[in-house]
């Protein structure tokens, strides 16, 4: 087929569309003219075109009794909810900016004096939201030595305690786990995602090392945790058995 040939195919389609589209027009108007609804027929304004704002006005209820401007303008005054914004942030913590003028600039534009704050007063209130963030903690313990003990020829040095990590000999920290978990478990979030928010965040971790991470929390902490929770669950069933 040639060029030409294609482009009288396509003229032929798109010309074929729009008398569909014309004929489902004309088989509405119809049946709005000469339909059981005729009586309506007021819809259509000058031009012969269907008025869709009017319509509602003729398939009301004629009956209807015509409500009140006071009952119409209740309805359109916007809800104000007393304190309802206070609530959504009591638990939030809370902190003053204050905006200033430069000493440089408070100068009365009148006369030319000095002027001097009399007060302030409340603008707005804003929620800000503080993206997360990565932090290295370096740990570092203290060695003491007991100088009596040396001079006797016994020494004893003696080393500050340091808390157990939730995984040797990794990074992993008790929030970096935690978080993790929330990620993973709480809101669904498979560890292939994880791993590009924590590289967009400045740290390439491996969704393996994620896994071997969760893994070796579960076998050293959490499994614990677990055996402890099913004993309690059993024991109230047996309980309840008893008291039954």
């Amino acid at each position: 087929m040639s060029d030409r040939e294609l482009q009288y195919q396509n003229q032929i389609t798109e010309l074929e569309q729009q008398i569909r589209l014309l004929k489902e027009q004309v088989d509405f108007l119809t049946r709005k003219l000469y339909g059981t609804k005729s009586e309506k027929t007021s819809v259509l304004d000058i031009e012969g075109q269907m008025s869709l704002f009017n319509e509602t006005e003729y398939f009301a209820d004629p009956s209807a009794e015509e409500p009140k401007l006071v009952y119409v303008e209740k309805h359109l005054r916007k809800r104000k909810y007393t304190g309802r914004r206070e609530e959504l942030i009591k638990d939030l913590p809370h902190s003053k900016v204050l905006h200033t003028i430069d000493e440089s600039e408070q100068v009365c534009e009148k006369c030319g004096s000095s002027m001097v704050k009399v007060g302030e007063e409340f603008v707005r209130t804003q929620v800000q939201f503080i993206p997360a963030s990565l932090k290295v903690i370096d740990h570092y313990r203290e060695t003491y030595e007991c100088r009596t003990c040396r001079k006797q020829g016994t020494p004893y040095m003696e080393k500050a305690p340091v808390p157990c990590p939730p995984v040797l000999h990794s990074l992993a920290s008790a929030s970096t786990i935690a978080w993790l978990i929330h990620q993973k478990f709480e809101l669904g979030i498979p560890l292939y995602r994880q791993e590009k928010e924590w590289e967009a965040l400045g740290l390439k971790l491996s969704r393996a090392t994620m896994s071997n991470w969760l893994l070796a929390v579960f076998r050293d902490w959490l499994s614990h945790v677990v055996g402890r929770l099913k004993q309690e669950l059993l024991k109230q069933d047996y309980l309840h058995i008893d008291e039954t």
